[in-house]
């Protein structure tokens, strides 16, 4: 594909998610709709989606074959909001670093669940993991939701994430 989406990554995870979100799926008056399509995120970057059987202790893979473009790979054994965020988070790893990886080289980001991952330490994953909040929950939306009363379940269903997403993302933007 040679006419990718090129997305500001040098602010914050949350800046980048919304450029992204206005670069690929906004409306011409800054709007999107719910919940985020990733497909055509993804097209638009210029990254393929696939999902297949990983080992339990892998959630998702970013990998990218010589002279191929990137692959988003979330593991078909998750359920489809945990796949989404997934993808939303190999999308984010994908802005972040590898956006101006040149295609002949092949390169990769395969994301653990271990001891390590759980800690939250790791400042690339933790970029990642606020990036793909901020894609698939933008705060502008969910603080409209919460001050319309919206439970944190109706808000999972329309962002289609899972209510523990919802929950930290709520928590995070200080709603609760």
């Amino acid at each position: 594909m040679t006419d990718k989406i090129k997305v500001d990554n040098t602010g914050s995870p949350a800046a980048a998610a919304t450029d992204t979100l206005l670069k690929t799926v906004g409306t011409a008056d800054g709007r999107v709709n719910l919940p985020i399509n990733l497909s055509d995120i993804s097209r638009l970057l210029g990254i393929k989606m696939e999902s297949m059987i990983l080992d339990k202790d892998k959630a998702g893979i970013l990998v990218k074959p010589e002279n191929d473009d990137f692959h988003a790979v979330a593991n078909i054994t998750d359920g489809l909001q945990r796949q989404r965020f997934t993808y939303a988070h190999e999308i984010g790893h994908y802005i972040h670093k590898y956006q101006d990886f040149p295609r002949e080289k092949p390169a990769g980001e395969v994301e653990e669940r271990d001891e390590l991952s759980s800690q939250g330490i790791d400042p690339e994953e933790i970029w990642a993991n606020k990036f793909a909040a901020a894609l698939l929950m933008p705060a502008a939306i969910v603080r409209q939701f919460w001050a319309e009363d919206k439970s944190v379940s109706e808000m999972a269903n329309i962002f289609a994430v899972s209510k523990s997403a919802m929950n930290v993302r709520v928590a995070t933007l200080g709603l609760m």
